[in-house]
C-alpha cells in the first residue's frame, strides 16, 4: 500500500511536520467540489495487491491501547494499538471515503476507508460521528507532508454509538436525539428518503434509548429494521430481527413471513418453509405469503430432484436479468479428501453420460460482462457480502486462498462485525473463480459479442480438481452453473473439470497451471504425453506452427472455394505432424495438435463438395479429440454407431463444441453418400452433445451453418 516516500522520513518514523487542519480542510473541500456523485458514475474498486498483504485485525478496539494521531508512524501497521476519532468533513467519496478527522487532542489527519459496501453508513460516513480504527495502517500519501490512515480491511474501522464508554471525554456528544421515539421518526424519515443504511442507524439507536422493557414499542421497531435490512440484501441480520420482533400473538405473520424471505435470499429454502408455513397458519388470507411459498416449493423441488425448466430459464435472460431465481441440486456429489489436490468432488450415485452432475446457483456474482470490470466487481461483492452477510463465511471463508496465511479468526464477530480480510477474499477470488458468458448456449452462436464474461464464485463446483480430458463439463444460464457427465461415471469416482481450455502442447498448458494454481496436471493425456521426449516435443512444436501459419493464411470461409494446392500443402504438413506422434505414447490418447488441420481440411473439401474427402478428416477431427470412431479405410462403415462415442472412448476423450460442429459436417457428408441411417445417428450424437456443452439444448441450428 505504500506510495512514494517522503525524504524527510523513513518508514517507520513519526513525520516531522504534518499539515495542519486548516491546510488538510482547504484541500478537503477543493476535492469535494469535483466529486461525482451521480447515480450512473461507475464508483472505482480499490483492489488488493497481494505483495503488499497484511492481515485484519482480529482485536476488538476495547482490547488495543489508544494512540493519539500525533504517535504515527509511517509505513507502519500500529499492532494492539488503535485511534479513535470525529469525522469532522462530509466524505469524498472516490475509490474509497477520504475525510478529514480530529482526534481528543485536536490533531487532525486524513482517513481513508476502502471496501465498504453501499449497504453500511461507512460508505460515505457522515460529518459528526465517532469512528474508531484498529490497528491503523499510517502512509505516505505522495505529496510533501501529506499521510494518511489507510483502512483497507472494512471490518478494522468501526462506527461507534453516541454514548459509546470508550469514546474520550472530550469527543462525546451525548445522543443527537433525546428519545426512542425521536429516534423511530428518524429512521422512517431515512426510509422514506431511500437512505437505508442511515435508516438502520437510526431504528438502532431508537432499540438502545427504548430500554429492555419496552416490547409494544420495539417490536415494530424490529420489524421495521428487518424489512430495511431485506432492501438491503442484509439476510442474516433481516432474519434475527424479524424473529425479535414476535410478540405471541396473530400479528407475527410478518414476523415469520420476512423471515422466510430472510432465509430464501440466503438460499435456505428448507428453513424458508418452515417460516412461510407458519406465517400461513397465522394469516392464510395474505397473497403475498402464499407467493413466496409456492416460489419455495419450486426451489426445494429442484434442490431435491433436480427437476429444471432449462428453456424457460434461458427465456427469462437478459443482461438486466442474470441472477436467476433458481435452486442448486448437489445430491449427487460430495466434497472428499482428493489423491491430487486437497480436497475433491465425488460422485455419489452413477450417472450416465448426458446427465446432470449437480447444477449450482452463484454464492456470488455480480451483472458485471465487461471483462477490465469483472474481476473487481467480484471482488467488491465478495467482501461486501460477507460484511453484510456473516452466515456465508462457512462457505466462502473455507475454500482454497493459494499462500496466504489465514489467522483463523476470519469471519469471527468482533464488535459487532465480521472480521473480513480482504486478502484472503482476494486469494480465494484468483483460485477459485469462474469466467462466465451470459449463456454458453449463445455463445456458441456465430455471431456472438465478443468479450462478454462475468466472474462469479461457485464454492462447489470450486471443489472440482481439474483434468485436460475430464468426465465432467460445465455450462452458464445467468448466475447458474450446470455441470453435465461427459462419459457414464461410476459411484464413489472423482469429478474432474478443465480449469481454463486446454491447449494442444502439453508444456503450454501446464505453465498456465502452473502459473496461476501451483500444480502440473496428472490425467491421462498429461502423464501419457510426458512419455514423449523433449526433443520430440520441440518437433511437434515447430511443425504446428508451420500449420497453423498456412491453415490461417487462407482459412476455409464459406462459400470461397480453396485451391486444390492449398488443400494438398495443409495434407502434407499435416502428415508430417502426424508422423511426429509416437504410437507407443499416443496409442488412444487424444492429439490435439492435429486437431486444426484436420478441422481446416473437412471443411475445405466440404467446400469442394468432396463428401468423401470431408469425412475423411471429419472423422479425424473427432478421433484427434480422443473418440473411438472407424478408420480412414473403412469411413463409411454402416455399423459404426456415433451415439456411443460418448461411453465408448475410455477416460482420455475430450468433449469441446468441435466436436459438435464435426458431427453436424459427419452428419451431412453421410447424406450425401446415401448413408442416410448413419447421417441420422450423427444428428443425434451431435444433439447429446450440445445438451452436454450448452447444459440443455439440442437445437443445432443456433450453430449455424
Amino acid at each position: 500500500m505504500a506510495s512514494a516516500r517522503n525524504p524527510d522520513c523513513v518508514a517507520g518514523g513519526i513525520p516531522p511536520q504534518r499539515l495542519s487542519k486548516e491546510e488538510l480542510t482547504k484541500t478537503h473541500k477543493t476535492h469535494l467540489k469535483n466529486q461525482d456523485l451521480s447515480p450512473d458514475a461507475p464508483r472505482p474498486v480499490k483492489q488488493p495487491i497481494m505483495a503488499e498483504a497484511y492481515p485484519a485485525s482480529t482485536k476488538s478496539i476495547r482490547e488495543v491501547e489508544i494512540i493519539p494521531l500525533s504517535e504515527l508512524s509511517v509505513e507502519t501497521h500500529h499492532r494492539g494499538k488503535g485511534i479513535i476519532v470525529k469525522v469532522i468533513s462530509p466524505p469524498y467519496i472516490g475509490a474509497g471515503v477520504v475525510s478529514i478527522v480530529e482526534d481528543e487532542f485536536g490533531n487532525a489527519d486524513k482517513l481513508a476507508i476502502y471496501n465498504q459496501g453501499d449497504s453500511s453508513i461507512l460508505s460515505g460516513v457522515p460529518e459528526g460521528c465517532i469512528v474508531a480504527v484498529k490497528e491503523p495502517y499510517y502512509m505516505h500519501n505522495g505529496a510533501d507532508n501529506d499521510y494518511m490512515i489507510c483502512v483497507d480491511h472494512p471490518s478494522d474501522v468501526i462506527l461507534l454509538r453516541f454514548n459509546d464508554p470508550v469514546i474520550p471525554e472530550s469527543l462525546q456528544l451525548g445522543p443527537l436525539l433525546k428519545s426512542a421515539e425521536e429516534w423511530r421518526v428518524a429512521g422512517d424519515t431515512a426510509f422514506l428518503e431511500k437512505d437505508f443504511p442511515t435508516a438502520v442507524f437510526c431504528y438502532s439507536e431508537a432499540l438502545e434509548a427504548a430500554g429492555e422493557d419496552a416490547t409494544a414499542f420495539k417490536a415494530p421497531i424490529y420489524n421495521k429494521r428487518a424489512g430495511t435490512n431485506l432492501i438491503l440484501g442484509r439476510y442474516d441480520a433481516a432474519k434475527a430481527d424479524s424473529l425479535a420482533s414476535r410478540t405471541g400473538a396473530l400479528s407475527d405473520w410478518k414476523a415469520y413471513y420476512n423471515a422466510g424471505r430472510a432465509t430464501y435470499g440466503l438460499c435456505e429454502y428448507r428453513t424458508s418453509r418452515e417460516y412461510l408455513e407458519t406465517a400461513l397458519e397465522l394469516n392464510p388470507n395474505v397473497k403475498g405469503i402464499r407467493k413466496e411459498y409456492e416460489r419455495c416449493l419450486a426451489r426445494l423441488r429442484e434442490e431435491e430432484h433436480g427437476e429444471y425448466d432449462f428453456q424457460a430459464m434461458f427465456s427469462s435472460l437478459s443482461p438486466q436479468n442474470v441472477h436467476l431465481d433458481s435452486g442448486s441440486f448437489l445430491s449427487r456429489t460430495c466434497v472428499r479428501k482428493s489423491k491430487h489436490h486437497g480436497n475433491g468432488l465425488f460422485a455419489t450415485h452413477a450417472i450416465k453420460a448426458g446427465d446432470l452432475v449437480f447444477v449450482e446457483k452463484a454464492t456470488l456474482m455480480p451483472n458485471q460482462y465487461e471483462p477490465t470490470r469483472a474481476s473487481a466487481a467480484l471482488y467488491a461483492l465478495m467482501v461486501r457480502q460477507l460484511c453484510d452477510n456473516p452466515s456465508l463465511a462457512d462457505t466462502v471463508l473455507k475454500l482454497y486462498p493459494g499462500e496466504y496465511e489465514r489467522t483463523g479468526a476470519e469471519g469471527t464477530i468482533v464488535d459487532g462485525v465480521p472480521v473480513v480480510d480482504i486478502f484472503l477474499v482476494e486469494g480465494i477470488r484468483t483460485k477459485n473463480c469462474f469466467s462466465a458468458p451470459l449463456s454458453t448456449y449463445e455463445d456458441t452462436k456465430p455471431e456472438v459479442p465478443t468479450g462478454r464474461m462475468a466472474k462469479g464464485l461457485w464454492p462447489h463446483a470450486s471443489y472440482l480438481n481439474h483434468s485436460c480430458v475430464p468426465n465432467t463439463m460445465r455450462s452458464f444460464l445467468g448466475d447458474v452453473l450446470v455441470s453435465r457427465a461427459i462419459r457414464d461415471i461410476a459411484e464413489g469416482e472423482e469429478l474432474f473439470q478443465q480449469y481454463v481450455p486446454v491447449k494442444a502442447l502439453n508444456d503450454l498448458r501446464n505453465s498456465v497451471l502452473k502459473d496461476n494454481w501451483g500444480f502440473e496436471c496428472g490425467c491421462g493425456l498429461c502423464e501419457g504425453e510426458r512419455r514423449s521426449s523433449a526433443a520430440m516435443l520441440d518437433k511437434r512444436r515447430e511443425m504446428l506452427a508451420k500449420v497453423e501459419r498456412a491453415c490461417n493464411k487462407r482459412p476455409p470461409t464459406k462459400g470461397a472455394i480453396v485451391p486444390d494446392v492449398s488443400i494438398k500443402n495443409i495434407e502434407r504438413l499435416a502428415k508430417q505432424l502426424e508422423d511426429l506422434h509416437e504410437e507407443e505414447v499416443y496409442g488412444d490418447l487424444p492429439r490435439l495438435t492435429l486437431v486444426y488441420p484436420s478441422n481446416w481440411l473437412m471443411e475445405a473439401y466440404r467446400g469442394r463438395k468432396n463428401h468423401a474427402k470431408a469425412l475423411k478428416h471429419g472423422l479425424r477431427v473427432l478421433r484427434n479429440f480422443g473418440f473411438g470412431v472407424p478408420r480412414d479405410a473403412e469411413p463409411a462403415k454402416v455399423d459404426w454407431d456415433p451415439r456411443g462415442m460418448y461411453t465408448g472412448s475410455g477416460d482420455a476423450s475430450l468433449m469441446t463444441i468441435h466436436v459438435v460442429a464435426a458431427l453436424r459436417r459427419l452428419a451431412e457428408s453421410y447424406g450425401v453418400l446415401g448413408q442416410k441411417e448413419l447421417a441420422k445417428r450423427c444428428v443425434e450424437a451431435a444433439k447429446f452433445g450440445y445438451k452436454v456443452v450448452t447444459g440443455f439444448s439440442t437445437d443445432l441450428s443456433a450453430l449455424g451453418q
